[in-house]
C-alpha cells in the first residue's frame, strides 16, 4: 500500500470526516443501503485538536487492518496481475499533504515539519519492518541522495516505485523523532499494483476504479472477521485485474470476479471454506438487496458459483499444478 495515489485517500478521508460532509459512493458493488455512522459528526468549522486526532487514529487503525488483510493477496498473486510494483512495506507523508487549516494540528500531533517526508505506516513482516524502520521517522536520504519534502512528494514516490526500490537493495538514511540519524537498507517485494485504502462514508460499500480498491469505513466496521474482508478486497481486485471497469456491470462479471477472488485468496493462504460459508446462510443480511439486483447475482447463485470454483481449486491442488484463473 505504497504510492501517492493511495495516500491521497487518507487526505480525502480526513477532509470528509472533518467537514461532516461524507457522501455515499455510487457503485455497482454496494451491498447495503443502510447508513452506518462510525465516527461522531464533526463541525464544519475547524475541528479541535482532539477531534482531528481521534479521526486520524481511527482512520489509521482501519487502514492498518486493511493493509494487513490485503497485503497477502497482493504479494502472493503478483504473477497473475498485469500491473505490479516494488513494495518496500511502508508509506510516507508530508505536512503539505494535509489541508492548510489542519496543518498546525498535524504538525503538533504527528511531528511533521514543512520540509520533510515522514514514515506514516510500516507493514508487519515487510522489508521495511525487517529494516527496523519506524513510524514517525523522517526519510533523509535514498541511495545517498537527499530527499526533499513538500512539493517534491509526487516525484519522491515516483522514484520509490520506478527506480530506487527496484530489484536491488535500497540504502536509506532516516532520522528518528529524537533527531538521531541511522542507516538501513531493504530489498522491496513485488506485489500487485492494486492497493486498497479506506474512504470515510456511511454507506457499506467496496469498489474499484480499475487502479485502486476502496473500502468504506462503514464496511470496515460491518465486517469484523478478516477472512470475509479479504474476500471483498479480492473481489474488487479481480474486477481491476480483469478490466471489468470498462464493461457494463452484469451478473456474469460479478460471478467471474467471485471465482477469481477465491483463486487470489487460496494463493494467499486464506481459508476459502470459511469465506464461502458466509454465503450459505438462509438468513443472509443482504438477501433482499442481492436477490432484487439486476447487476448482481442472487445469494444462492453466488453460493453455487463459489462451490463450483472451490471444487476446481481443490482438483488443481490435488494434481499439484499451479493455480490460476480459469
Amino acid at each position: 500500500m505504497t504510492g501517492y495515489k493511495v495516500f491521497s485517500g487518507l487526505i480525502a478521508g480526513l477532509l470528509v470526516a472533518c467537514s461532516a460532509a461524507s457522501q455515499p459512493e455510487s457503485s455497482a458493488q454496494t451491498i447495503s443501503e443502510t447508513p452506518v455512522s462510525i465516527l461522531p459528526d464533526l463541525p464544519l468549522e475547524r475541528p479541535s485538536d482532539t477531534q482531528f486526532e481521534e479521526v486520524l487514529t481511527e482512520y489509521q487503525r482501519m487502514n492498518d487492518r486493511l493493509e494487513r488483510v490485503s497485503a497477502p493477496l497482493r504479494l502472493a498473486n503478483a504473477h497473475l496481475c498485469p500491473h505490479v510494483f516494488r513494495d518496500p512495506g511502508f508509506t510516507a507523508h508530508a505536512l503539505a499533504d494535509y489541508p492548510e487549516r489542519l496543518q498546525g494540528v498535524a504538525e503538533a500531533v504527528m511531528g511533521l515539519k514543512p520540509d520533510g517526508i515522514y514514515v506514516r505506516s510500516v507493514r508487519r513482516d515487510s522489508p521495511a519492518d525487517a529494516a527496523d524502520i519506524e513510524i514517525g521517522d523522517r526519510v533523509v536520504r535514498l541511495n545517498g541522495q537527499y530527499v526533499l519534502g513538500g512539493r517534491t512528494m509526487k516525484q519522491f514516490y515516483a522514484a520509490l516505485s520506478r527506480g530506487a526500490f527496484g530489484g536491488m537493495k535500497t540504502r536509506m538514511t532516516l532520522r528518528t523523532p529524537q533527531g538521531q540519524d541511522y542507516e538501513t537498507s531493504l530489498r522491496s517485494d513485488t506485489a500487485c499494483d492494486y492497493p486498497a485504502s479506506v474512504f470515510f462514508s456511511q454507506e457499506i460499500n467496496g469498489h474499484t476504479d480499475g487502479e485502486d480498491v476502496f473500502i468504506t469505513s462503514a464496511l470496515m466496521q460491518a465486517v469484523p472477521d478478516d477472512v470475509n474482508l479479504a474476500l471483498i478486497v479480492a473481489h474488487e481486485m479481480a474486477h481491476a485485474i480483469a478490466g471489468h471497469i470498462d464493461e457494463t456491470p452484469s451478473q456474469a462479471l460479478e460471478l467471474e470476479a467471485d471465482r477469481m477472488a477465491l483463486v487470489l485468496m487460496e494463493n494467499a493462504g486464506y481459508d476459502i471454506d470459511a469465506a464461502i460459508a458466509y454465503w450459505a446462510e438462509a438468513s443472509h443480511p443482504h438477501r433482499d438487496l442481492q436477490d432484487n439486483s439486476e447487476s448482481h447475482p442472487s445469494i444462492t447463485a453466488r453460493f453455487e458459483n463459489f462451490k463450483k470454483e472451490r471444487a476446481r481449486i481443490l482438483d488443481i491442488r490435488v494434481r499439484g499444478e499451479d493455480l490460476g484463473f480459469d
